[in-house]
């Protein structure tokens, strides 16, 4: 009867791979949006308590929705 050896092995974690950190995409595309007055209002007023100009918090909104929170990198 011969026994079978299997063997372990562990990975350093050195020989891990660094990850890279994510780099934002340039923005370089326009999207023409109509939207009532109120809407925007609302839009400017919660971007503002967010600290971010609403083109940027609209671009957040959509990164978040189709990519989730972690994708989104705020």
């Amino acid at each position: 009867m011969s026994k079978s050896l299997t063997a372990s092995v562990t990975p350093l974690r050195s020989a891990a791979p660094v990850p890279e950190k994510p780099r934002r995409a340039k923005c370089d595309r326009d999207v023409k949006l109509h939207i009532s007055e109120a809407l925007y209002d609302d839009l400017a007023r919660v971007a503002r308590a967010d600290q971010r100009p609403v083109s940027e918090y609209i671009r957040v909104l959509l990164e978040r929705h189709l990519y989730g929170r972690i994708g989104a990198g705020n």
